[in-house]
């Protein structure tokens, strides 16, 4: 053994485990952290809604409203 006691080696190693316990939390946290979902997706009767809003504020033209509105119902 060396220079080093028992007790100097089983402090290493307690130092050891702590990093790396502190290493894998922070990667844990970080994977977690980039899982946390986004917006959810409109569905097709909000996103009508959200048109025609639009369309009745004058925001978009009819043509607009018609081309919108086709693409949503042809997703469904």
């Amino acid at each position: 053994m060396g220079m080093f006691s028992i007790w100097h080696w089983l402090i290493l190693l307690f130092v050891f485990a702590l990093a790396a316990s502190v290493v894998g939390l922070i990667v844990w946290l970080l994977v977690r952290a980039s899982r946390v979902p986004g917006n959810p997706v409109a569905t097709a009767q909000q996103r009508l809604q959200q048109l025609e809003q639009l369309r009745a504020q004058g925001l978009i033209t009819d043509e607009e409203y018609a081309r919108q509105r086709a693409a949503v119902v042809t997703r469904l």
